[in-house]
C-alpha cells in the first residue's frame, strides 16, 4: 500500500486565536528588528546580581544571554547600560548559536562563565513562522469543498 502524506496533509484554519498570536508575534517581529537595527550603533546590556551575575546584551546584531559565578561578591550596578557598538565583542561561530562555558582559576577562587550567543535574525525567523502559517490557513467559514458548494449560481 502506498502512502502519501501529501493526501493525508490538511490546510489549517485561521481561527481568532490564530489571528491573535499572528499579530501579536508580528509586534514582537517589530520590536525584535527595531532593536536588532539599534544594536549596530548602541549595545545595551542588563545586569543583575552580587556573587551570581546574570546578564542580557544586545549589540551588533547578536543577543547575549549569561550567567556568571564568582568567587567573591563584587558591586556591580544592577540595570540597563549603554555603550558604543563597537566595544561590543562578538563571538564568530558557523553554527549560529554558540554556547560558551569558561572556568578562570583565580587565586580566590574559580570563577565561572556561560553564555548563549544569538544572532537576531533567528529569533525573527522564529516570530515569523506564525504570521507565514496564518497566511496559508484558510477563513473559518470558508466552505470545505468550494467546487460542489458553489453559491454563486442560482
Amino acid at each position: 500500500m502506498h502512502y502519501n502524506l501529501l493526501t493525508r496533509m490538511r490546510r489549517p484554519t485561521r481561527t481568532r486565536r490564530l489571528s491573535i498570536l499572528a499579530m501579536l508575534s508580528l509586534l514582537a517581529f517589530g520590536v525584535v528588528a527595531a532593536a536588532g537595527v539599534r544594536s549596530f550603533w548602541t549595545a545595551d546590556s542588563w545586569t543583575h546580581g552580587r556573587k551570581h551575575l546574570v546578564g542580557l546584551a544586545l549589540g551588533r546584531g547578536r543577543l547575549v544571554c549569561g550567567y556568571v559565578s564568582l568567587p567573591i561578591e563584587v558591586k556591580v550596578s544592577d540595570g540597563h547600560q549603554s555603550s558604543d557598538a563597537k566595544s561590543f565583542e562578538t563571538h564568530s561561530a558557523i553554527f549560529p548559536i554558540a554556547f560558551v562555558n569558561n572556568v578562570y582559576h583565580l587565586p580566590s577562587g574559580n570563577l565561572r562563565e556561560h553564555a548563549v550567543w544569538v544572532p537576531l535574525w533567528f529569533p525573527l525567523f522564529l516570530l515569523f513562522i506564525i504570521p507565514t502559517y496564518w497566511l496559508i490557513a484558510r477563513f473559518s467559514n470558508a466552505p470545505a469543498f468550494p467546487v460542489i458548494a458553489d453559491t454563486t449560481r442560482a
